[in-house]
């Protein structure tokens, strides 16, 4: 069994058992990941790991069920290929989710974005930008296909709601 941690660190568990701490650096106990990791997947004899920092990042299997802890808990190992989300001004994603499509990966976003990851050159383009916290209000024109909605993030938004797009 595998899991993330809040701290970017990966667990490997044997039973009830802690087998091992995973990180990238052994001495100076250095994470995965800059925050927690939210997302762990397998595929291709490879994890995938995603999290709060932004990145994306492929361990080998081999590495990770091969880590033996002797009286040092942490096993580091070195991801095969990382990849991070960000946006035009540099502000990188809060990953939460991801699910893999025909040749894409679809990935939610924290701070309320929706990205298109290409899965052969991993370029990350911005499909969506809604609310990053509850809605907590709505009202819809009569007149218009609009509607208003104001959320927990705080943020008041006027959308077209036929064409999906934020106008305000």
């Amino acid at each position: 069994m595998l899991s993330g941690t809040e701290y970017g660190t990966m667990i490997l568990w044997e039973g009830n058992l802690v087998k091992a701490h995973l990180v990238l650096d052994r001495e100076k106990k250095t994470p995965l990941h800059t925050g927690g990791i939210e997302v762990i997947l397998f595929e291709d004899d490879f994890f995938i790991t995603a999290g709060t920092d932004g990145f994306i990042k492929w361990w080998p299997l081999k590495d990770i069920d091969d880590a033996e802890a002797d009286e040092i808990a942490e096993i580091a190992i070195a991801p095969t290929k990382e990849v991070s989300i960000q946006t035009e001004d540099g502000e990188y994603a809060h990953i939460i989710s991801m699910i893999k499509g025909n040749g894409i990966w679809l990935v939610s976003d924290a701070k309320g974005r929706l990205w298109k990851l290409n899965c052969h050159d991993f370029t990350a383009i911005l499909v969506l930008e809604y609310h990053s916290g509850a809605i907590t209000d709505l009202a819809v024109s009569d007149a218009f296909n609009m509607a208003i909605t104001c959320s927990e993030d705080g943020m008041v938004k006027v959308w077209d709601y036929c064409r999906k797009k934020v106008f305000y």
